[in-house]
């Protein structure tokens, strides 16, 4: 399950769907939380089941949703909505994730409807930052993290620049790799500002996320193309599983470097991306 990219649409903007799955996103997240005003969140709610009941299942591989809290009300009645859709999203959003209790009841909840979506657990508070590796422990196959940067900076008083951005950002990697796990990165606010986008997802792979959240349609085409290996990554990635298999395991030589377990590790991980991005 590919997690380069996924980008929110309110619930209440419908009409704003086609426009994001056209973007190229991995994801479109149809978005009951933070994109919809308190006011509007019952009509949201009742559009999206509406959506749900005709033709949710036509998208149900790019398609998540994002409730509210599940420890606040409108997270309850989003998940009791659910319960009794006919189809139901690939992937279900849970925001200000903090506890590792939190996904155990999610997924007994969904458990005991038969119904299997992936998750994709947010950290974005002080807590959920702090308790990031038992949640991980708790993360359900094939689901995710994020880090939900700018509430994490809202909560901390801190700015939305790098060093700030560090510990959150290498806490979330770290367990998502606990995990076995996709990690994807924060937000770029401008979204006019493509060099800083760039520069950005640049930062966010080097860390080890494997995709990024996007505010806008326009900022898709860059994150897919940071957080898809290129060409030169695949060739190479392919000649050291070769020489690796060649020379029966342990350490070999590949364009001047001694190659062992962790980066050969790296290049199947390379190699595995681009058989799945052709499927």
């Amino acid at each position: 399950m590919p997690f380069r990219s996924i980008i929110f649409t309110p619930a209440s903007r419908l009409d704003r769907f086609e426009r994001a799955l056209a973007s190229g996103a991995d994801w479109v997240a149809l978005d009951l939380e933070d994109g919809v005003g308190p006011g509007e969140k019952p009509a949201a709610r009742q559009a999206l089941t509406e959506f749900a009941e005709s033709a949710l299942a036509g998208y149900a591989d790019r398609v998540a949703v994002r409730v509210n809290s599940p420890g606040l009300a409108d997270g309850i009645r989003d998940l009791a909505a659910m319960l009794d859709w006919p189809a139901w999203p690939g992937l279900v959003i849970l925001p200000k994730v903090e506890s590792a209790s939190q996904v155990l009841q999610i997924q007994n909840l969904f458990a005991s409807c038969a119904r299997s979506p992936a998750l994709l657990l947010t950290l974005e508070t002080a807590a959920g930052i702090m308790n990031s590796a038992d949640i991980a422990r708790a993360i359900p196959s094939g689901s995710a993290l994020a880090y939900g940067s700018a509430d994490h900076m809202a909560e901390t008083s801190g700015t939305m620049t790098t060093p700030s951005l560090d510990f959150g950002r290498a806490q979330v990697v770290n367990a998502a790799a606990l995990a076995g796990a996709a990690a994807l990165d924060g937000v770029w606010l401008d979204y006019r500002d493509e060099a800083g986008l760039l520069a950005e997802a640049e930062l966010a792979k080097s860390m080890g996320f494997a995709g990024k959240i996007a505010i806008h349609p326009d900022q898709i085409e860059t994150i897919n193309a940071v957080f898809s290996p290129t060409r030169a990554e695949i060739t190479s990635a392919r000649e050291m599983l070769a020489l690796s298999e060649a020379a029966g395991g342990g350490v070999f030589a590949h364009e001047g470097r001694m190659i062992d377990g962790p980066v050969l590790a790296r290049a199947r991980r390379i190699a595995n991306m681009h058989e799945r991005d052709e499927r």
